[in-house]
């Protein structure tokens, strides 16, 4: 394993810097047409399962809303850490079952959950005590279906902190397709909350990898 893997910082330098050398310049995919796609409903209601405690989807169901559609049953529930045993309360109502609790090693954001099962599907409940959370819930975003999600600068700042591969690859897809100002709106949110001084710049080299996938040449 290479050794910087270890890290959020270290995967985050990897995949950076070899996407760089790569220079991936033109997917020849018309993201307009990918975007306007239909998005799979899936089954979960936020109000039906939590009421009014403050929730939303996360993870790899709520980067549907920001780039193209990606096929996906695993559903991840942010709610509000103040309500999040009335919230495992209420799942348990409704027949969910506790699988385990879920692990973010080395996460700089605070996250802790739990998984749940329920008719063969999964969901898990995730909060963290930090004032990002807060600040996420407050504002209100739907994806193309009409569940509620998390906005896209907090969603980028889940998906810095964790660095998998593919997270990596969602950070290209969403950001790629905005202009600099919005890149700069995000990269002030991961400033505001995010200790490691190197993960502002990498939201912005993430777009330029994005922006160089998305790149499509004139065609005479």
């Amino acid at each position: 394993m290479h050794s910087g893997f270890e890290t959020a910082a270290g995967r985050r330098r990897f995949y950076i810097e070899a996407g760089l050398r790569k220079r991936p310049l033109g997917s020849g995919s018309n993201m307009a047409t990918q975007m306007q796609s239909e998005r799979e409903k899936l089954f979960i209601v936020i109000e039906s399962l939590f009421g009014d405690i403050a929730a939303m989807v996360v993870g790899g169901v709520a980067t549907r809303a920001y780039s193209p559609e990606r096929k996906t049953q695993d559903v991840d529930v942010l709610v509000d850490d103040a309500r999040y045993a009335e919230a495992a309360d209420r799942l348990a109502s409704l027949g969910w079952r506790p699988d385990g609790e879920l692990l973010f090693p080395n996460t700089a954001l605070g996250l802790y959950g739990t998984a749940w099962l329920r008719d063969g599907r999964k969901l898990d409940l995730i909060s963290t005590p930090q004032a990002w959370a807060v600040e996420a819930l407050a504002i209100e975003a739907f994806d193309q279906t009409g569940l509620r999600v998390i906005s896209l600068p907090y969603l980028v700042l889940m998906k810095i902190d964790s660095a998998s591969g593919i997270d990596q690859g969602d950070l290209t897809r969403m950001l790629g397709l905005l202009d600099e100002a919005a890149v700069e709106r995000i990269v002030a949110v991961v400033e505001r909350h995010y200790g490691d001084p190197h993960a502002a710049e990498d939201v912005r080299q993430y777009a330029k990898l994005g922006a160089m996938e998305y790149w499509t040449p004139d065609v005479p």
